[in-house]
């Protein structure tokens, strides 16, 4: 027997023998399973691995399990980590299903980390069930965090609406799980959710400290998404005037992915912004935006400082 096969095989032996081995020795057997079986993919394997999550009733295991079958996106596992999402079908559910267990942490972190499996394997047939759960708001707001991130990492049309339900919610007070949700957004890429991105935008305007990283956020999407969208660049360059550094940033940096060249004239006061990390953001924005003979143009001026100066030598060649 080759020595790969050889030695999956030992490790399926220790991580099954619950009794003789202890959780810790099983945990590092699994982590090893997975290393060999990215180098030879060998289903014996997979299926050990499909047999912890089905009936280990070792919350650690499970979830070492998990984190496994997503890093060799074993599309074998979808169908077992779509029932541990939902807490049904498996044996910890069915063993140890007392409301305390199921509303417990242990079962959200199984939960969690079922559905952050299922995005990165990124089998559609996880899109229906990641929905519905992302869609009852009754659920912990962990859950539908995670799930938000999974549906942005599976890249498909239909998840848009309802992370954009989620967003424009008021009655959604998970500033987490809208944070989650424009993350995923901007993920997908998707021109429909500009608008509603926008309109977030503008309505926390003026509110300082609370949801400047929801802000962030925000800009950062827009900017991902990238299209050109005179409602975007408006909201954008009055986002170049906001007391907060780390918004001025962003909104630097988004106006530079999306290219819109009506933008120079704004982000050329923002060189000379007070704030250094903003001031060679809007640099690389300019070289980006109107390419190497406007950064010699910025050059010809008088008292730049001498990070900013060197920062657009940088850009000549």
């Amino acid at each position: 027997m080759d020595a790969i096969p050889q030695k999956i095989y030992e490790l399926m032996g220790m991580i099954e023998a619950r009794d003789s081995h202890g959780v810790e020795h099983r945990l590092r057997a699994i982590s090893s399973l997975g290393d060999l079986l990215l180098k030879e993919p060998m289903e014996a394997g997979v299926l050990c691995l499909l047999e912890c999550v089905r009936q280990e009733t070792e919350v650690r295991i499970i979830i070492q399990a998990m984190s496994v079958l997503s890093r060799i996106k074993a599309e074998d596992a979808v169908p077992v980590l779509i029932d541990a999402l939902l807490a049904t079908h498996i044996q910890i559910y069915d063993q140890t299903g007392s409301p305390s267990f199921v509303g417990g942490d242990d079962s959200m972190r199984l939960r969690c980390s079922a559905a952050q499996a299922l995005g990165k394997i990124g089998d559609n047939r996880a899109i229906i069930p990641l929905m519905s759960v992302l869609n009852n708001r009754d659920e912990n707001y962990r859950l539908r965090l995670a799930v938000a991130e999974s549906l942005g990492r599976l890249g498909d049309d239909y998840a848009v609406k309802p992370l954009i339900d989620i967003l424009a919610d008021d009655r959604e007070k998970s500033v987490y799980l809208k944070e989650s949700a424009v993350k995923a957004l901007g993920m997908l890429g998707d021109i429909r959710a500009i608008e509603p991105l926008i309109d977030v935008l503008e309505s926390k305007r003026g509110i300082r400290d609370k949801f400047n990283f929801l802000k962030e956020q925000i800009i950062e999407a827009v900017g991902r998404i990238g299209q050109p969208h005179r409602k975007a660049s408006s909201s954008l360059l009055s986002a170049l005037k906001d007391e907060a550094p780390s918004i001025r940033l962003a909104a630097v940096e988004a106006l530079g992915q999306i290219g819109d060249e009506d933008c120079i004239e704004p982000l050329k006061q923002c060189v000379l912004d007070e704030n250094d990390e903003v001031a060679k953001a809007a640099v690389y924005a300019l070289y980006k935006l109107a390419g190497e003979s406007f950064i010699r143009e910025l050059l010809s001026q008088e008292n730049l400082p001498r990070f900013l100066r060197e920062e657009m030598e940088g850009y000549i060649p």
